[in-house]
């Protein structure tokens, strides 16, 4: 389960319940190219995962290769994962790295996830990005 959406400016919102198959990451990536058509200029994201517990190898390994072939899409990507969910972090983490796109990290704390997309967005958008960290 997941929701993408974007509210203001180039900033896209997920947030991701569950990604249990391939199927599913596969409807996930494609759900962000109508939202993603919306913006001018590149986009910028934030992915919140903290409700997940953790993706099976094959829906990993679906993660790498839809992160390494959208590298050129985004500007920056924070993707939050719940400080409690260490194994999470690991694995995507992992994803991040195998992905090599330096502009997109991994966040266990929602303010540094802020700070790090704050740097590059408006004020409209950094206000929007407020709201979306602080509701769950």
């Amino acid at each position: 389960m997941f929701t993408i959406s974007r509210r203001t400016g180039r900033l896209v919102e997920a947030r991701v319940t569950a990604l249990a198959t391939v199927a599913r990451v596969d409807a996930y990536a494609e759900g962000f190219t109508p939202v993603v058509r919306q913006v001018v200029g590149r986009p910028v994201l934030c992915a919140d995962h903290r409700p997940v517990v953790i993706y099976s190898q094959p829906v990993a390994d679906k993660l790498t290769d839809i992160f390494t072939a959208l590298n050129t899409t985004w500007e920056r990507v924070a993707i939050l994962v719940a400080p409690t969910n260490a194994t999470l972090s690991m694995q995507l983490g992992r994803i991040v790295r195998e992905s090599a796109n330096p502009s997109r990290r991994v966040f266990f704390d929602p303010v540094e996830a802020g700070r790090f997309l704050g740097e590059i967005l408006d004020p409209s958008e950094q206000t929007r990005l407020r709201v979306f960290l602080e509701g769950r």
